[in-house]
């Protein structure tokens, strides 16, 4: 996979353009993220990029560490019906 570093240079559009021709690219933005830049049509390519992604894989562990938890549906269900019927009652 390619990868572009723009904190360093810019790139003209229509240079970018003939850039991402060749398949996906990984875009260094000036701020310091990170983007990966794929033909539209492309997902089962995007994911198994994803999936190699050590980056990602960070971001997705980061994320489930965060440690909130989650909630039954039903369990949700019930508290919105409890709510709905304190407004039903005159």
């Amino acid at each position: 996979m390619k990868h572009l570093d723009l904190t360093d240079e810019s790139v003209d559009m229509r240079q970018f353009l003939e850039f991402i021709q060749e398949g996906p690219v990984v875009l260094r933005a000036p701020n310091g993220k990170e983007y990966l830049i794929a033909e539209a049509d492309d997902f089962a390519g995007e994911v198994e990029q994803l999936r190699n992604s050590f980056a990602f894989q960070q971001f997705l562990d980061a994320r489930s560490a965060r440690g909130k938890s989650r909630r039954p549906l039903a369990a949700v269900v019930a508290e919105i019906d409890e709510e709905l019927e304190k407004t039903e009652r005159p």
